[in-house]
């Protein structure tokens, strides 16, 4: 059915007759600035589209330039990004010299240099450890002497070296308990105990195990293993922890060491000390600063801990310098 309206007969598109005079065909208009234009077209149909300049294209024509406009986007996106990562790749070498070359840079955690323009010289560092490793031991043993370590230093006076008891210059030796014997279990005589085990160097102090002299005041000679420059001596005890009554009174409080080259000697006087009952069990003290060689030593005891009736020695011990090594 012709369509007819007033509007398109007084504009001359029918005739008296409702005959159409001017024909058209629907075109779709393509917008090439944006891209949401171009996403935007929509074909109808299968009609020509006739554009404003008068050239007119097909729907195929259309679909094939927007896929040639989006490979072309695409080739360049790759382009421009192969260009960028060699770009890159050239760059960072460049900046590894620069920081490489720089200097030296001293490690943090390590004394050492780190140089990396050179091989490492392992036979080097090697010597430097080795060299390392022989000074810490110099500096243990440095340590150990100025510690006081009486265990670490020789001991002269030790009867299994060789030391022995002089006992026509010693005192008498007190007995603690009342003589017994055990006759079919019963106690009849009991010796008492030698002043020898102060020269047998126990490890272990164990109560009891003394040699006891009567008073606070007594004195013990020995004839040392070998001549000895003395430096220094040691003095043992029981603890008050180790005491079944929680004391030490027979133990000796103030003493002095004098050094003999013959029995008929006199002495020369090493020094007086003063051995603590709070302390150690055993403690070592310094002599005096002398050059004499020594072959026999003579501990005098002053005076204990308040006990009335003896004193106790469990361990002396002399530590010093072989004779012919400080003649050297």
């Amino acid at each position: 059915m012709p369509r007819r309206s007033s509007r398109l007969i007084s504009m001359g598109h029918y005739n008296s007759e409702g005959e159409r005079t001017i024909s058209y065909k629907e075109t779709l208009y393509r917008v090439f600035p944006r891209r949401k234009f171009r996403r935007g077209i929509r074909l109808v149909g299968r009609k020509t589209i006739i554009f404003g300049d008068g050239i007119s294209k097909n729907n195929s024509n259309i679909i094939s330039e927007s896929n040639c406009s989006s490979r072309v986007r695409i080739i360049g996106y790759f382009f421009l990004m192969l260009f960028l990562c060699f770009g890159f790749a050239c760059l960072i070498p460049t900046l590894g010299r620069t920081f490489l070359d720089s200097g030296r840079s001293e490690s943090p955690y390590s004394p050492l240099i780190v140089d990396t323009d050179s091989y490492v010289d392992y036979e080097e560092i090697s010597r430097h450890l080795t060299e390392l490793e022989n000074k810490l031991l110099k500096l243990q043993r440095k340590m150990n002497f100025l510690t006081l370590s009486a265990d670490a230093w020789p001991n002269f006076a030790l009867e299994s070296q060789g030391a022995s008891v002089v006992y026509h210059l010693s005192s008498k030796t007190y007995s603690i308990e009342k003589p017994h014997l055990t006759f079919f279990g019963i106690p009849i005589w009991r010796p008492p105990v030698s002043p020898r085990t102060v020269i047998q160097g126990h490890s272990h102090l164990v109560p009891g195990r003394c040699w006891a002299f009567a008073g606070g005041r007594g004195h013990l000679s020995i004839a040392l293993s070998h001549p000895v420059t003395i430096s220094h001596v040691s003095l043992g005890h029981i603890s008050m922890s180790m005491s079944p009554t929680g004391s030490i009174f027979s133990a000796p409080k103030e003493f002095s060491v004098h050094g003999m080259e013959t029995l008929d000697d006199e002495g020369t006087h090493l020094g007086t000390f003063l051995y603590d009952e709070d302390g150690d069990q055993l403690q070592t003290f310094k002599v005096l600063d002398h050059n004499g060689v020594y072959k026999f030593v003579r501990l005098e005891v002053q005076s204990n801990w308040g006990h009335p009736e003896y004193s106790c020695l469990y361990s002396f011990r002399v530590h010093g310098v072989h004779g012919w090594q400080a003649e050297d």
